[in-house]
């Protein structure tokens, strides 16, 4: 017998271990703030572009003293080949992606070692920069350097430079990251590194002409106030759950290396992964073959016996009625739409999603199940762009053709699949209204199709096609996989004590 108003001892303990920890109040408060983060820090950037705004007037010193540097380093490079050359070779391989690729490499890892807070940290960080960044030519606008002798040539606007900003994030990631295992000599040599290899591609811009000095100040000043911030944010993360406030200069941003994990439940072992793989092939590879060979089909048709239809009269007119509207700051914002269905993107994206079902569900079904959305839809859209073969619109193409065809749009169909699949997965474990969900899968799948049509990369049909194929193979892949799945633990749980 238990006292009046006490529950028994079982259900004392079970109802305690439903209570939310510190940790984990401070964990669902991290995203979130995180992204505030990044609200102000656009606000925050408001000053900097009107300032950027100020100097476009020649008549301003600041203006002057850009015109003169950018003037003087192009002298010197039209008369100097090595020069260019290096500078070339410095800006390529500081190119923003390369540091966002770094970024999210390390990001990866820090999943797999069970770190999640301080990837996530990195992710926002990283591609967080890269949106202000975007963000910030637009609203600016300003023009690229016109000179006497040009000795490169880039597209977009100049303010900030998105060198600058994806190179001192970058280097301001990286480095913080490595703090926390570095011994105390080696800390200062990884300031050095950092700091050289963000200003040897701030100078690579200038010197190559297609950045004013402002600019690559302006992208450093950025860089400098976005990183601060979400540092901060962490920081805060880290008192709410009882740790100290790190010596960030020091010793990074997280020098215990190591967090508390509030799930106790074991990871799935690496080596059970290849069964899981192998057990569902029988099932979907009969499918998939059949989805190929009929998404080939109509491939055929709408190119070979529709051509002449009021088909191919629709394929034919609305890319070139988009290349006769466009203008530099569409050019801009389809660019950055684009960047949601990118190879790369849906890589990395594949990738997070992959480790967080690992960590989250602590079973290989779910992370299974991303790995095929998406990497079906990759090899089957490869065959039948191979088979299909068709030309791309006959427009001024405003993107670096892939070796792939035009039928059907793989990058429709990979935005589909891939965040069609974590909207299906998140609408099983979350409390987030389905409609949402997939509402922001539709609208990130018709920015991707207008983009590419905008851009002049594919036909209507292409596009209609890759939404098609996608979501055909996303069914496929939903039905068989996770019909008859349990649900989460976790939501069963959340369940419960509501």
């Amino acid at each position: 017998m238990t006292r009046m108003g006490q529950p028994e001892p079982q259900v004392a303990e079970r109802y305690e271990a439903a209570q939310p920890s510190p940790t984990g109040n401070a964990d669902r408060r991290l995203l979130a703030r995180l992204l505030f983060a990044l609200v102000a820090a656009c606000a925050a950037a408001v000053p900097v572009a009107l300032l950027a705004i100020v100097v476009k007037n020649v008549d301003w010193p600041v203006a002057r003293l850009d015109l003169a540097i950018a003037r003087g380093l192009n002298g010197y490079a039209a008369d100097h080949q090595w020069f260019v050359d290096v500078l070339d070779w410095i800006s390529t391989v500081g190119h923003p992606a390369t540091f966002r690729i770094g970024a999210t490499v390390a990001a990866l890892w820090l999943l797999a070692v069970a770190r999640p807070r301080l990837a996530l940290w990195t992710l926002v960080t990283t591609w967080g920069g890269a949106l202000l960044g975007v963000l910030l030519k637009l609203l600016v606008a300003r023009a690229r350097p016109v000179l006497p002798e040009a000795v490169a040539h880039a597209d977009g606007y100049s303010f900030p430079s998105g060198h600058a900003v994806g190179a001192f994030v970058g280097c301001a990631v990286l480095l913080l990251l490595w703090l926390d295992m570095a011994k105390p000599r080696q800390r200062v040599i990884g300031w050095v590194v950092a700091g050289l290899g963000a200003a040897a591609v701030c100078f690579s811009r200038m010197g190559l002409g297609v950045h004013y000095f402002s600019d690559v100040v302006g992208g450093c000043l950025v860089g400098l106030g976005w990183v601060a911030a979400t540092t901060i944010v962490f920081q805060v993360w880290r008192r709410e759950t009882g740790l100290p406030a790190a010596d960030v200069v020091n010793t990074g941003i997280e020098p215990e290396r190591a967090e508390e994990d509030a799930d106790t439940r074991p990871l799935p072992p690496w080596r059970d992964v290849f069964g899981e793989i192998a057990r569902p092939l029988p099932r979907l590879l009969p499918l998939w073959i059949a989805l190929v060979a009929v998404t080939a089909g109509v491939g055929w048709l709408v190119t070979k016996a529709f051509g002449d239809s009021a088909v191919g009269d629709l394929d034919r007119e609305l890319p070139l009625w988009f290349a006769d509207r466009s203008t530099p700051t569409l050019d801009d914002l389809t660019a950055f739409c684009t960047l949601i269905g990118e190879t790369t993107t849906i890589v990395v994206v594949t990738a997070v999603g992959f480790f967080f079902a690992r960590l989250l569900y602590r079973r290989w079904l779910e992370p299974v199940v991303i790995l095929f959305a998406v990497v079906g839809e990759v090899w089957g859209f490869v065959l039948v762009t191979w088979l299909v073969d068709r030309e791309r619109p006959p427009v001024a193409q405003l993107d670096e053709a892939p070796p792939t065809s035009s039928f059907p749009s793989g990058h429709t169909a990979a935005t589909v699949c891939c965040y069609g699949i974590l909207a299906v997965l998140a609408a099983r474990r979350t409390r987030v209204p389905r409609p949402w969900l997939f509402a922001g899968v539709a609208l990130a799948v018709v920015l991707i199709g207008i983009c590419r049509i905008y851009r002049g990369m594919h036909h209507p049909t292409d596009v209609i096609a890759g939404v098609a194929y996608g979501s055909v193979w996303l069914t496929i892949v939903v039905m068989l996989l996770l019909r008859k799945s349990p649900q989460a633990e976790g939501f069963t749980a959340r369940k419960v004590r509501s």
